[in-house]
């Protein structure tokens, strides 16, 4: 089971992308059609409240946190804050906010700190795969090229660095268990966020699961062109996904902007590319 999960981590790096200035990890694609619109208008690009949610839900969490073990002293700091971790129940906006930031930065670290080797490396799959960012080499798991027996390590630190999709694994005698979120937006200024809990990664299952799956494949659609639409000062809402295929989006912002028959069009023949869409109805 261990080599296994180890030859699955090493055998299938992504590939390496030529990026000559920062950009958001995840790259959208273009305005297509709206494109002569955009350049006729002037748009006002409006604060990204998500954005801003996010990162107060988790500096709320973090806030919290250190509360919870401010009485604490020595190795008893990471245990108190554990606790608060595992009574801790909003997981799903913890994930959804991990998500949004991932989206937005232009690199992002992680830090795990598990129990055990296979604890970590679990970790690392289901960060790495559910967040779709660059996976390359893991380091730290053999000894001249002789895979190392995982049960011999005991508690680990893996650092994780998007830039080249490599990890390090490496001892670790804490007593802290979560992961460490440092991504880099934009702006350029050092956020880190942690120690959060493990297994946020899972949410995302969670909550696709109890989607139909047209509805599921629409909402992750709109994930996808958010940020497009974001950039016109619009808000996408799905609303409604019916059984005959029918879906229904809200369609929010500037007013000039959501009446626009170019933009009305560019989201439809957006959502019409998710397979099993039948129409659009447009709602403002």
């Amino acid at each position: 089971m261990a080599l296994w999960v180890l030859a699955s981590l090493l055998s299938t790096p992504f590939p390496r992308l030529s990026r000559p200035h920062p950009e958001p990890l995840r790259r959208l694609g273009s305005f297509h059609s709206i494109g002569p619109y955009l350049r006729k208008r002037k748009f006002k690009f409006w604060p990204r409240a998500t954005t801003d949610e996010a990162q107060e839900l988790l500096k709320r969490f973090d806030r919290e946190q250190i509360l919870s073990s401010a009485k604490a002293e020595g190795l008893a700091k990471g245990k108190a804050s554990n606790e608060f971790s595992a009574n801790w129940t909003d997981n799903t906006g913890l994930w959804n906010s991990i998500e949004r930031l991932t989206g937005e930065a232009t690199s992002l670290v992680f830090g795990i700190c598990a129990g055990s080797a296979e604890e970590g490396l679990e970790e690392l799959k289901g960060l790495v795969g559910t967040l779709a960012v660059k996976r390359g080499r893991l380091h730290g798991m053999d000894t001249d090229g002789v895979p190392r027996d995982m049960r011999e390590f005991g508690p680990v630190f893996i650092r994780y660095v998007s830039a080249s999709g490599d990890a390090y694994l490496s001892g670790y005698d804490g007593t802290y268990r979560g992961i460490y979120f440092t991504p880099t937006l934009p702006d350029g200024e050092f956020r880190q966020y942690g120690v959060l809990p493990l297994g946020l990664w899972k949410e995302a299952n969670r909550t696709t699961s109890s989607l139909s799956p047209l509805e599921a494949s629409v909402r992750i659609h709109l994930d996808k062109i958010r940020k497009e639409a974001e950039a016109l000062g619009l808000s996408l809402e799905l609303t409604s996904a019916m059984e005959d295929g029918g879906v229904e989006i809200r369609c929010s912002g500037d007013k000039s902007t959501v009446r626009s028959l170019a933009v009305r069009r560019w989201l439809e023949a957006n959502i019409m590319q998710v397979s099993g869409v039948q129409y659009v109805s447009v709602i403002t």
